[in-house]
């Protein structure tokens, strides 16, 4: 049904984790990871508003520190 949207979300999760692992292993620095997984992370918790909504639950939105936490 929505699987497509489901794997673009998943996709975008992946990318913003993986710059938060290069921040977290030094390659850059924390200000320039949060800059760049700041339009994924919008887009992320824009569909977590939209899904919530449809469901009448209260988004849980995922900040630059949720990236570095197992889920």
């Amino acid at each position: 049904m929505n699987s497509g949207r489901d794997e673009d979300l998943r996709e975008l999760f992946g990318q913003a984790r993986a710059i938060y692992l290069v921040m977290a292993c030094g390659q850059i620095s924390y200000q320039d990871a949060k800059n760049r997984t700041k339009p994924l992370l919008q887009k992320i918790n824009k569909a977590t508003e939209v899904i919530a909504k449809k469901y009448h639950q209260k988004p849980k939105m995922i900040t630059f520190n949720d990236l570095g936490r197992n889920f």
